[in-house]
């Protein structure tokens, strides 16, 4: 009998087979990782839009309740004279912001129609039905709600529903 000195390990892989693995799970991670950056961002976008509608109703209230809408959503201050005492905290705890910046709010002078606008990261449905130019009378400092600005974000503008 013939005795080898070397013995043959197929036990195991190659280096080019590592290689190829490290590969494919390099090329998969990045391919993932694009993916949850525009994911984010349109997570970003509905809890604005969710943040918008809170606000929205929250208004409402304040309307059926004091026949006004507030001057500021974000100041602690009364609704309207026809209601004193009654502030935004009365109809909800605390007004959400986007990321610590406040939505951008302004009353007509006779507190009978708002317009609210806050900015998106991405082209959005609701944007087909949101309002483009302010419609009313009365704004004494109007908000930029058409998307036409050169700008990287786009311009959710409402008004009362």
């Amino acid at each position: 009998m013939k005795k080898l000195l070397f013995k043959k390990y197929t036990k195991g892989f190659t280096l080019i087979e590592l290689l190829v693995v490290i590969a494919i799970i390099g090329i998969l991670t990045a391919i993932i990782t694009a993916n949850f950056g525009t994911a984010k961002s349109k997570s970003r976008d509905a809890k604005r839009i969710s943040d918008i509608a809170q606000i929205q109703l929250t208004l409402e209230q304040a309307f059926d309740r004091c026949n006004a809408y507030p001057a500021s959503i974000y100041a602690d201050e009364d609704i309207s004279t026809n209601c004193p005492g009654i502030k935004m905290t009365y109809f909800i705890s605390k007004v959400p912001t986007d990321n610590g910046t406040p939505y951008e709010y302004v009353s007509n002078t006779d507190k009978t129609d708002y317009v609210m606008l806050g900015y998106l990261e991405n082209n959005n449905s609701v944007l087909i039905d949101d309002i483009d130019t302010i419609i009313g009378t009365g704004f004494s400092n109007p908000l930029r709600c058409d998307d036409t600005a050169a700008s990287p974000k786009f311009n959710y503008c409402v008004q009362p529903k």
